[in-house]
């Protein structure tokens, strides 16, 4: 029944047939019909986001817009992978979730990051501290500096010499 519903919605959408049933137009359309220009918004998932989404998002709002990536719940609920050499080109403000056990083997920031690539890790560690830190409004938390509250972790099992994660990549919790 599975297999029979993915080629049959797979029909549809090569008939052209669209699931915008209230008339909204694209997710992209709603969000900037129906949330003010200066509220900051955190968008997850993003798997269907093409260049003419991110066009109509960015040039609406005027407070920050975060996009989240949870690259092991898209895989466990469609498969998709958000277009993260979109968003980079872009320059995104990019961050990482894990959405939930309800779509997820574990709450792993790691194992979102392993799910990502061959993207270089300081751009990832970003991603999944400071950047998640600021997209939730946690100002004091998400990197070592002064009058910040940083958790601390020793990340291992790396490539050294491309400085990318591993399938061995793991981490633990210092402080």
């Amino acid at each position: 029944l599975f297999e029979q519903r993915g080629e049959l919605w797979e029909w549809y959408r090569k008939a052209g047939f669209t699931c915008d049933f209230l008339h909204y137009g694209s997710p992209a359309r709603r969000i900037v019909e129906s949330v003010p220009a200066d509220r900051s918004v955190i968008l997850i998932h993003n798997c269907c986001v093409n260049q003419q989404d991110i066009d109509l998002i960015m040039n609406h709002f005027t407070a920050p817009v975060w996009w989240c990536l949870c690259p092991g719940s898209n895989r466990y609920i469609s498969r998709l992978v958000p277009p993260v050499e979109l968003f980079r080109r872009n320059g995104l403000n990019i961050c990482l979730g894990t959405d939930s056990l309800a779509s997820n083997t574990a709450l792993s920031l790691l194992g979102e990051m392993q799910h990502l690539g061959k993207i270089p890790l300081a751009e990832l560690l970003t991603w999944a501290a400071p950047n998640g830190a600021r997209a939730l409004g946690f100002s004091e938390l998400g990197e070592v500096a002064a009058g910040k509250r940083p958790g601390l972790a020793v990340l291992s099992g790396l490539d050294y010499d491309s400085m990318t994660l591993t399938p061995a990549s793991c981490i633990a919790r210092i402080l």
